[in-house]
Order: structure tokens, then C-alpha cells, then sequence
């Protein structure tokens, strides 16, 4: 399998969720236990070609993005990149895995 930034062939990470093509669905990423009680300020997604977001949320320990898997191809593997500035001044990222397929 290929994505947009290398090939999927095993030795690399799996990924961690499974799409189909016609679906938009949310993806929660949880900063709880990094904030060390520091809270979300602002929270931005960084998508590959392929992928859109629909729509996105936050909480003061949550954020929340769904995704429109429309343009994406098939067997390919994208990465999705949550960057969150705290209250407090952190900046940190999370990014998942989302294995595009055909249901």
C-alpha cells in the first residue's frame, strides 16, 4: 500500500483507522493526560491531498475533526495531524493513520 508520504509495507507503523471512500466520520484525539492540567487553546488539522476536513471541535482537554474521505484513493494510508496550543504556551501534535478503503 502507498500514502502520501512513503509506502505502508509493514515496517512502518499500521494504520490506526480504516475509511471508506464515501464516508465522513469524527476522530477524537484526547491531550488529557499531556496538559498536565494546562487547557486547549487553539487546535489546528493538517490534511494530505486526498483528504478534507468537514468540520472540527474542542474542548478544553479534547479536539475533535471529521473527515471527508471523498478524494482519497483506495488502499492508500493518510496521515492526519492534530497541533494544539495550550493556555499555558505548549505546542504539541498527535497525527493518526486512516487506511482508505472500499466497503
Amino acid at each position: 500500500m502507498s500514502d502520501d508520504y512513503g509506502s505502508y509495507n509493514g515496517s512502518t507503523k499500521a494504520p490506526d483507522y480504516e475509511q471508506d471512500i464515501d464516508e465522513i466520520l469524527d476522530y477524537q484525539f484526547n491531550w488529557a493526560a499531556k496538559l498536565n492540567g494546562d487547557t486547549i487553546a487553539t487546535s489546528t488539522f493538517t490534511f494530505p491531498d486526498g483528504l478534507a476536513e468537514d468540520s472540527r471541535s474542542n474542548t478544553d482537554t479534547t479536539t475533535t475533526v471529521f473527515v471527508d474521505a471523498a478524494g482519497g484513493s483506495c488502499g492508500s494510508v493518510y496521515r492526519v495531524t492534530n497541533h494544539v496550543v495550550t493556555d499555558g504556551g505548549r505546542e504539541m501534535d498527535k497525527t493518526i493513520r486512516i487506511l482508505i478503503v472500499e466497503n
